[in-house]
This record gives structure tokens, sequence and C-alpha cells, in this order.
């Protein structure tokens, strides 16, 4: 290791004045990838064979999905089909945190899969601690809102605008469009899904738009409880061959006396259309207009652990309990809610509708690995671009000894040392491609006898730039 780290006095003054040039072009390398702030960051590993969301979302529907009133509903656009670079690419992308300006947070950090796609918490963290106005809305189902509309108030047109625009909201990723571009290009990755899923590989907003709108229409919850009712081919369910009496009786209060189906409709249990359901007497968030908020689906809803815009139930009987005999009885409420106001539940029957939605739970959805998250901590990769090489050597030589970063904190223990050096040069060539064993990429790194040479330069450099001791 000394003999990388230490410049003798006595090397020839040509070698010496070639240093700083070589030491310039390493930085220049390390220059054009994003430095991360805290802790090491990470890497996509996918599958070799590829990831089968058109299998999953279009091929392998069940009847009542792939014909009937629910296909009649789907608003994919006929320029941003789905296909499984597509969706891979929206993946890797709804999973990273590059998205946000300080690495903090990705969409994923507000949408989880564990919980349908919402959130555990009732508002979400976004960067510098900020919380959003609003709870986040579970992303199943979602395309099978006709008109495309995506958001409480339904600001965005569609999946593919609403994408882009927690990017640039200062409360949740605090970044611009600009700037996401170029950490994206800055790594050895991403242009290579792009051009997996586009056919080159530019970075660009609107495939970044396209590949992330794909990814969550292939969100497609289908083989719930509710969904085993339906033999192979059939559109027509055996519920009394599946559920319990009390399942049972739920599903007839949600169909009548509950008055649930007027708003959340078809074997997808979705809304399509912004509706005011009364939560308050003064509408203080006006929504789409008068207290109107979009329609989610109901698919895993007894997972969520909030509900409603503003996360104000925390469980299922608080919901039911709510439409029972708690709806206000304003203005612009749902004609389905009127007439009358309170339903008149008595308290089995609200249990019995509550066990009805506990059905809708997917747990094929919620553990799938098409939807999980797909990064990684590439061993020696300090500058996350995906490969281990002298880019990385300069990243740890600059926070060795307290340079306020613990990216190059390698094995994990809290300080910046030899050890994580060994880490690195352990793994110098391996590619977030190759990220175990021998597979090394021959053109990952430079040759071991450029190298010395390469590192001799940087400390070169920095001893001219401090000037003698």
């Amino acid at each position: 290791m000394g003999s990388l780290l230490v410049a003798s006095t006595d090397r020839s003054a040509t070698r010496v004045r070639v240093a700083p040039v070589i030491c310039a072009v390493v930085f220049i390398a390390v220059a054009a990838a994003p430095m991360a702030d805290a802790s090491q960051p990470q890497v996509p590993r996918l599958a070799s064979e590829g990831s089968r969301y058109v299998e999953y979302a279009i091929d392998n529907l069940p009847a009542h999905f792939r014909s009937g009133e629910v296909a009649a509903l789907d608003n994919t656009p006929a320029d941003n089909l789905l296909t499984d670079a597509g969706a891979t690419l929206g993946r890797v992308l709804f999973y990273d945190k590059r998205l946000s300006h300080d690495g903090s947070t990705s969409c994923a950090s507000c949408h989880q899969q564990s919980t349908g796609f919402s959130d555990a918490n009732r508002f979400s963290e976004g960067v510098d601690g900020h919380l959003t106005d609003r709870h986040s809305m579970a992303l199943a189902n979602g395309g099978y809102y006709i008109s495309g509309a995506a958001f409480w108030d339904e600001r965005a047109e569609s999946l593919e605008q609403q994408a882009l625009m927690p990017i640039e909201d200062p409360r949740e990723m605090g970044s611009s469009l600009e700037e996401v571009v170029e950490k994206l290009g800055a790594t050895r990755f991403y242009p290579a899904l792009f051009e997996a899923a586009f056919g080159s590989p530019e970075v660009t907003p609107d495939r970044m738009a396209k590949s992330i709108a794909q990814f969550e229409r292939a969100m497609v919850s289908y083989q719930a409880k509710y969904d085993q009712a339906f033999a192979p081919g059939s559109t027509d369910p055996d519920f009394e061959s599946v559920f319990t009496p009390d399942e049972l009786a739920g599903r007839e209060l949600f169909h009548g006396a509950g008055r649930c189906a007027g708003c959340h409709t078809t074997h997808a249990q979705v809304g399509q259309q912004a509706t005011n359901v009364g939560l308050d007497e003064i509408v203080e968030d006006e929504g789409a207009g008068q207290g109107q908020f979009k329609t989610p689906s109901l698919r895993n809803v007894a997972v969520r652990g909030h509900f409603m815009h503003d996360g104000r139930f925390s469980t299922l009987q608080e919901v039911v309990e709510f439409y029972n005999e708690g709806v206000q009885d304003t203005p612009a409420l749902d004609q389905s809610l009127r007439d009358p106001v309170e339903l008149g539940l008595d308290e089995q029957e609200v249990a019995q509708l509550v066990a009805f939605l506990e059905t809708l739970t997917d747990e094929v959805f919620l553990t799938s690995g098409l939807f999980a998250d797909p990064f990684f901590t590439l061993p020696g990769d300090y500058s996350g671009d995906g490969v281990v090489d002298a880019a990385d050597y300069v990243i740890w030589r600059q926070a060795v000894g307290g340079g306020g970063t613990l990216a190059a904190d390698g094995n994990g223990d809290a300080v910046v040392d030899a050890a994580d050096y060994t880490v690195w040069r352990d793994n110098l060539g391996r590619t977030w491609e190759s990220p175990a064993g021998g597979n090394r990429s021959p053109h990952a790194a430079p040759e071991p006898s450029l190298l010395k040479p390469l590192l001799f330069g940087v400390v070169c450099w920095r001893r001219r730039k401090r000037g003698p001791r």
C-alpha cells in the first residue's frame, strides 16, 4: 500500500511533471459523477434474464381483469405501451434517491410496497425534513383510472405527468430535472438501461416520465383472496366457496347498505372521479374543487395504516364508522352518500364490512420481486457510478482521516481508513452487472501497470496543492 501512496523525492523530473496531468484526468472523471454526502451510494442489481412485467401485468391477467369493465378503464396511452425494459428502468428510477437534491428521498420513500405503495406514516418526509401536505396515495391499479388523472386533487393529467412533479417539489425531492438528468447520465448503468428501454442511451425527462409510468401501470393487484373466487378463464365468481360467512355478509353490505360500490367500482375496486365524501362541514382543503378528491382502488387497503387524503383515520374500522355515522352533509357531498347521510349499520355489520375489505389484500403483489427495491451497495464503488475504478480511490483518499463524508466507508464501521482502501482494492474492476465473484469487467479500471502512476499522480498533486510542510 505504501508504494501507492508515497511519492519519492528522487523521481525523475519528467515523471513529476506528468503526474499532475494524469491526476487532473482522474479528478475530471470524479467531478463528472455526483458525490454522496453521507453514506455509500447504491446501484441496481437486476435479474440477468430480465424482469417479466409484460407477463405479469398483461399476459397473466385473469379473465375478470383482461375483459369487461376493468379492461375498459385502462388508461395506457398509445405512445407508452408497457415493455419489460421500460418498466425495469422505471423500477430503478422509482427507488433511486438520486432523484432528490440531497440524495435522501426516492418515490419509494413515500410509496412503500409493504403498505400497497402508500406510506405507513400519516404524512411523508421529503428533503430537509419537510412533510407533505397530504397522505401518500396508494398506487395499485392506478392504470385503471380511466381519465389517467393523478394526485388526490387530479392536478396531473396522466401518470407520465405525475412522475416528474415530485422531483421539483421543494417539499418532496427539491431537485430540478436538469440536475437529475446530469446525475443519472454520470453513472454507468443508466445509459445502458435507457438504451434497453428506448433504443439509445440518452437520459431525458420525457423518457424518465414514461418509464416510471410504465412501472406504476404494471402495479396490477389481482391475486387477493377475492380473486380466488374466479376459476381460471372465468368471469363469474363463486364467493361462497372462498369467503367466510362474515366476508360474504360484508360483500353484500359493500354492494348494498354500505353503498361502497357506488365509488369503488368493478373487480379492481377503483373509483373514476373525484368525490366529496363529507369529511368536513367546512372545507379547508379544496382538493380538485369543493373538497373533492380522487378515489383510489381499495386493493390492499387493509395494510395501508392511514386513510383519506389527509390520513386522518388509522384503522379500517374508523373509516367504516365514519361512513356509518360521521359524514357531513355539505353542499358538494356526493349524491350516493345522501338520503340518508347515516347508514345505520350495527357493530356486527361494521365488522363484516371490514372483513370483506381485508379479502382485497394481495400478498403476492405486496412481496413480489418485480416491485421490490433493486438497489444494493457495490463494495468499493464510492462514487456510485456502477463501477469500481480509480475514481473511487480518489474519493477514498479525499475522505480518509475525516474528510466529511462516509461515502468511502466500505466496511461500514463509520470511519474512513485503510480498511476501506482494502475494500476498494479487492473489488477493483467490479461493476453493477458483475457485483460478485470473478466476473470483473476488463475495461472498468486501468490496467495494473497504469494504476500506480495514476495514484502516484493523485498524491503528488495533493502535495503540490498543500505546499511544503
